[in-house]
């Protein structure tokens, strides 16, 4: 009988892909890879630290995990475990490894014992922005519909309330090569969305090829699938991928363009590389060309120093620009960013009323859109069905989508079909099929 092994993914979809990484060397180096929660011989928790309540969460399903499987392997690897010390003395875990040590696991396990004197740390290897790094085995995404695949490392831009640059190192780009090796074994498998993911993919640069090419390169390898970007910083490179997107269907008309805040005051504080006019020539020139574009964003809230006065025009600045969703967060200090030690400290209730407020805008510029696409076409994967027996999934700008079959061969999981969109209620959207593939 195969030993059997788990992964736990706490935090983005980098962490996500790399996840599913460790998963695959597990599964060719014999284990079998089964759900979490199901007994294992080897437990990994793929840590987060970007707020220090994720840090904790981390630490809460490492105990709960050890607790459940009192005799299993317990393996901490992430952002936490590359900076939170207190590991290297917890004997709850059996082994910890930084940085780039995570993506070998297997040959890191050894012996299925537990460390009564604390854990072995593995130290970060030495990842500079110079050489690009490549990725061993392909990522193992069990449900087979959506893999998201790793192209860029790390990150130099040190928003003062950020902890990632610290946690991931500067930034580095993956070999175009074997970048193109994992999507191609992937679209053969099967998967029909890849979606690319890293710390920074604006960023992203190989032999003076950038995340535009990387696309374009990618939509010509094999047909049969669809590219999503996951959140891109709003770099000149967007202007080009813009063009690729309004020119080529299978390239998703979705952007996640983390704003963080909608006043200069703040975004200055925070160390952002752009101003809210020059954010709002952006993304105004993107939703022109792509007609139907889903612009996401991220804002927190209760940053030191924020006024009320600021907190305003931060909301007129939501209100006008064309944002389709909007995830809010209110500031957490995280020792050891510059943001932790600025005066000017916002009080808890203003900062949730604050969000509220935020939050309801975001709710009314949804509705909005949702309205907006009624009638239009989209392309839907199916991925599981709802408790009403419907196929349920994401549209290529990102609307939740339940699927009316009402005539032609019935549906299955992991196919695309082209859907004319006819209501929505509560955030999903209901459309009648017009063809599949």
């Amino acid at each position: 009988m195969k030993p059997r092994a788990s992964v736990f993914t706490l935090g983005c979809r980098l962490n996500q892909a790399d996840s599913a990484l460790i998963a695959a060397g597990l599964a060719e180096s014999g284990y079998e890879i089964v759900p979490w929660g199901e007994p294992a011989d080897v437990l990994v928790v793929n840590s987060c630290t970007v707020t220090a309540a994720a840090g904790r969460k981390t630490r809460q399903t490492a105990r709960a995990a050890r607790r459940r499987c009192p005799d299993s392997f317990l393996v901490i690897v992430g952002c936490d475990a590359n900076l939170d010390e207190r590991w290297a003395a917890d004997s709850a875990v059996d082994l910890i490894l930084k940085g780039s040590e995570k993506n070998s696991v297997a040959s890191h396990l050894g012996q299925r014992l537990r460390h009564d004197e604390g854990p072995p740390l593995v130290p970060a290897g030495q990842e500079t922005r110079e050489h690009a790094f490549t990725e061993s085995g392909v990522g193992l995404f069990l449900e087979r519909t959506r893999a998201n695949v790793k192209i860029q490392e790390g990150c130099d831009f040190f928003c003062s309330y950020c902890i990632v640059p610290f946690a991931r190192g500067g930034p580095r780009s993956r070999d175009w090569d074997d970048i193109l090796r994992e999507v191609t074994e992937l679209a053969r498998r099967g998967h029909k969305e890849i979606v690319l993911t890293g710390v920074n993919i604006a960023t992203y640069d190989h032999g003076g090829k950038d995340l535009a090419d990387l696309v374009a390169c990618m939509l010509s390898v094999a047909a049969g699938f669809r590219i999503r970007l996951s959140s891109t910083e709003p770099g000149e490179v967007l202007r080009r991928i813009v063009d690729i997107m309004a020119a080529e269907p299978r390239l998703c008309r979705f952007l996640h363009l983390p704003m963080q805040y909608g006043e200069d005051g703040i975004l200055e504080a925070m160390n952002r590389r752009y101003t809210v006019a020059e954010f709002a020539e952006r993304t105004r020139s993107a939703a022109k060309q792509v007609p139907g574009l889903c612009i996401g964003t991220d804002i927190i809230v209760g940053f030191p120093g924020e006024t009320e006065e600021a907190f305003q025009q931060c909301c007129t600045t939501v209100r006008e620009l064309p944002l389709s969703h909007l995830h809010v967060f209110t500031y957490s200090p995280r020792k050891g960013t510059p943001a932790a030690r600025m005066s000017g400290c916002v009080p808890g209730d203003v900062a949730s009323r604050r969000a509220n407020e935020l939050m309801t805008i975001g709710e009314e510029k949804k509705h909005a859109f949702l309205d907006a696409q009624m009638g239009e076409t989209v392309r839907v994967l199916c991925e599981e069905k709802n408790a009403d027996g419907l196929w349920e999934g994401w549209s290529d700008n990102y609307l939740r989508v339940a699927i009316r079959e009402e005539k032609g061969p019935p549906l299955a999981q992991n196919q695309l079909v082209s859907l004319r969109l006819v209501s929505h209620e509560d955030g999903l959207a209901s459309g009648v099929p017009i063809c599949a593939s």
